[in-house]
């Protein structure tokens, strides 16, 4: 159970990292992502791009912030790993592979796909772990 309490904390805490920078590319200074864009783009194109990723920026943050709540409690909240299990693989993985495939950095994609695997990895493994347990055990080992 703390294992998995860790893997909400320490996810959490990675996706709020993800969201202060994309809140910061949405907000402050969109050259922060004209950067990364893999084709020479002007001010008007750059600001339809934040404007289409910017559900991205509010989506990882209200993930990291459920996930930090969420693990004052994980077994109450054990279907949503399986959830974000799910996004990192699609809206993970599979989003990443598709923007390397359309031109953007493959190394620092690369990454970001090894960091989800880790994610996902990880998450199954403790959830399996805690899903074992009696409810009794859950529960004591919650209180340690």
């Amino acid at each position: 159970m703390n294992k998995l309490k860790w893997w909400f904390r320490i996810v959490g805490g990675f996706y709020l990292l993800l969201a202060a920078l994309n809140m910061y590319g949405t907000f402050v200074d969109s050259a922060f992502f004209a950067q990364v864009l893999p084709y020479p783009a002007g001010e008007n194109v750059v600001k339809a791009f934040v404007d289409g990723w910017s559900p991205f920026a509010f989506e990882i943050l209200g993930i990291a912030t459920f996930m930090l709540w969420a693990s004052r409690d994980p077994l109450k909240y054990l279907g949503a790993v399986w959830l974000l299990v799910w996004l990192e693989l699609l809206h993970g993985v599979v989003d990443d592979v598709y923007l390397i495939a359309h031109g953007y950095d493959a190394v620092s994609y690369l990454v970001f796909i090894v960091v989800h695997l880790i994610i996902i990895g990880t998450g199954i493994m403790f959830a399996r772990q805690v899903s074992i347990q009696t409810p009794a055990q859950a529960s004591a080992l919650l209180k340690a």
